[in-house]
């Protein structure tokens, strides 16, 4: 039987980490670990994990406070054996998420998976109109796919992170990490953004791997989450932020880029990262001309042009590139609104989205328990663009 390790990295959030834990200690499988990495935590963390007394959770405490990065890798230093993935601390796993998932595996006779998220916006989130809200996707296709074709689809930004076998919203045997922890002097992670960088060197070594568009997991959105705060461009943000960037000295960003926060230049960081330890694979196309074009547009659409243009042009300077930038502010406000507009009718009309207040749901540990019924509430997808317009409705 496959023994599965939860990795659980996580800083001063014990009011969304109890939560988390309480979901991953209700799966319904036998042979599981969850590994808790608390990055020199200030607040309440050690004790709430203690207060569980269970023997499937170990506890670890870094000597010192770590970047993100840093943390990631002392945890993952912790898993021996069996399957790993990284859990965020606001996030969840569903009762019979890692029966479904060992299934799949044996099923596609593979030893990686990776699958699409629920999403839940925690009441906390300050950062969204609607708060206390979970998103189901609606599709449930399981497919197989080849890490090095996907890889060349991620360059070309044909596909997300998210697409790639990767270990978060992910599970990967044991022996890929090390593999390429023997190619890199016994480290896993050479980048600022470790989940990202996790889907490009895990999609250079792995062959196969099974792909489920129907959720086993749920990533939580709250106030303290760090691909929330960094997507903002409000000043009230700013100083989480800045304290990212600050911590995360360890590994800075490639000296041919600047930190600009949007995928094409994210990806181009491990890209790089990657391609300097020898771990991309021969024939991967890549174009820094349109990841920096691409980026642009990114910047644009994200509202982003005027805080990171100065970045952009930096970039093209270090790298010999064209900066090529709207002329007139017109176009660039059409092009934002446009973005909004394609965004929110994609994600209204691909996911199930539900009101947790309506059903005494408060916290993430409780949307997991109820996530399987609460997705059996709707067999079509007319049905489910009609509860969402009704949803927006009432918010109005």
């Amino acid at each position: 039987m496959r023994k599965f390790n939860i990795v659980i990295p996580t800083k001063d959030r014990c009011e969304t980490l109890e939560w988390t834990l309480r979901s991953c200690l209700a799966i319904e499988y036998p042979n599981f670990e969850i590994i808790v990495s608390d990055n020199c935590s200030e607040d309440q963390t050690a004790e709430i994990v203690q207060s569980f007394s269970d023997s499937r959770i170990k506890y670890y405490r870094t000597p010192e406070k770590l970047g993100m990065t840093a943390n990631w890798e002392f945890a993952l230093s912790k898993v021996q054996e069996g399957m790993v993935s990284i859990l965020g601390d606001d996030d969840a796993f569903m009762p019979d998420s890692l029966q479904r998932i060992n299934r799949l595996l044996d099923e596609s006779q593979t030893d990686a998976i990776a699958w699409k998220q629920s999403f839940y916006r925690w009441p906390s989130n300050h950062f969204v109109r609607i708060k206390n809200l979970l998103s189901i996707p609606f599709d449930r296709k399981v497919e197989i796919r080849q890490g090095r074709l996907e890889l060349q689809s991620l360059i070309s930004l044909k596909r997300l992170p998210a697409d790639m076998p990767w270990l978060y919203a992910g599970f990967v045997d044991i022996r890929y990490i090390r593999q390429i922890k023997d190619l890199c002097d016994g480290n896993f992670f050479f980048s600022k953004i470790p989940d990202i960088y996790s889907s490009i060197v895990l999609a250079s070594v792995i062959d196969r791997y099974v792909f489920s568009s129907y959720p086993l997991s749920i990533a939580g959105h709250s106030s303290k989450s760090n691909g929330a705060a960094q997507i903002q461009s409000s000043e009230h943000v700013a100083e989480q932020n800045s304290q990212f960037l600050k911590e995360s000295t360890s590994h800075p960003f490639h000296e041919k880029l600047e930190f600009v926060h949007v995928y094409p230049v994210l990806i181009w960081e491990c890209y790089l990262q990657a391609k300097e330890k020898n771990i991309i694979p021969d024939g991967i196309q890549f174009n820094p001309q349109f990841m920096l074009d691409e980026a642009v547009r990114d910047c644009i659409r994200l509202n982003f042009l005027d805080r990171d243009k100065d970045l952009l042009r930096a970039i093209a300077i270090k790298n010999n590139l064209r900066l090529r930038m709207p002329e007139y502010k017109t176009m660039v406000w059409l092009a934002n609104k446009s973005y909004k507009v394609r965004t929110y009718l994609s994600t209204w009309l691909s996911n199930h989205f539900l009101r947790c207040d309506a059903y005494g749901i408060d916290n993430i540990f409780e949307a997991a328990n109820h996530h399987r019924s609460l997705e059996q509430e709707v067999t079509s997808r007319w049905q489910m663009i009609l509860g969402n317009i009704q949803l927006l409705i009432k918010t109005l």
